[in-house]
C-alpha cells in the first residue's frame, strides 16, 4: 500500500511502499510550475496551459493542430499562425501569452497595419519609400495590406528598423 509520496527538488520519494508491480501516478505539475521561466510565447504557453490544467493533446485540438505542434509552440521550435493565436484567446490571457516581440505583432497585426498606414501619411510617404524605409520589398508591403502577415524571418530582419520608426 502507498502511503506517501513526495516530489522535490531532489526527485520522487515513495515510503512505506508495496508496489508488487503496481504502477504510481505523481503529480509533480505544482513543483513544475513554480521552475517555469516566462521569457519567451512558449514558455508562457506552457506555464499558462499547467496553470489552466491543460494537456498538450487538449490545446492541440483546441487549436486544430497536432499535439507536435503545441509541444514545438512550447519548446519555442516554432511560431503560432494568427489563427492559432485566435483560437488560444478562448482560453488564455493573450496579453501575457503575446506580450513582446513576433507574437505580440502578429496577434495584434491589424493595429500594427494601422499605425504604419499612419506613420505614412503623417511622414507623407509613398507605399514604395515606406517599404523601403523598413527594409522590405513593395510587394511584401502589398500583401500585408491584402491579408498578409508578416514571418518571423521578415520580423527578424526588420525588427530594428520597426523600432526605430516607433511601429512596435
Amino acid at each position: 500500500m502507498l502511503q506517501s509520496a513526495t516530489f522535490d527538488k531532489n526527485g520522487v520519494s515513495i515510503d512505506n511502499t508495496e508496489l508488487k508491480g503496481k504502477s504510481v501516478s505523481v503529480d509533480c505539475s505544482e513543483f513544475i510550475q513554480e521552475k517555469l521561466t516566462d521569457n519567451t510565447f512558449g514558455e508562457r504557453l506552457r506555464k499558462s496551459r499547467l496553470e489552466l490544467g491543460l494537456s498538450i493533446p487538449e490545446v492541440a485540438d483546441m487549436c486544430n493542430v497536432t499535439k507536435s505542434i503545441i509541444s514545438g509552440y512550447e519548446c519555442n521550435r516554432f511560431n503560432p499562425t494568427k489563427e492559432v493565436l485566435n483560437l488560444l484567446s478562448s482560453k488564455f490571457d493573450m496579453d501575457y501569452l503575446c506580450m513582446e516581440g513576433y507574437t505580440k505583432l502578429v496577434y495584434n497585426f491589424d493595429e500594427f497595419l494601422d499605425k504604419l498606414s499612419l506613420w505614412i501619411k503623417e511622414n507623407n510617404l509613398t507605399k514604395e519609400d515606406a517599404a523601403s524605409k523598413l527594409g522590405i520589398s513593395r510587394g511584401l508591403f502589398r500583401f500585408w495590406f491584402n491579408g498578409g502577415v508578416i514571418s518571423i524571418s521578415t520580423y527578424n530582419k526588420i525588427q530594428d528598423n520597426l523600432k526605430k520608426y516607433n511601429l512596435l
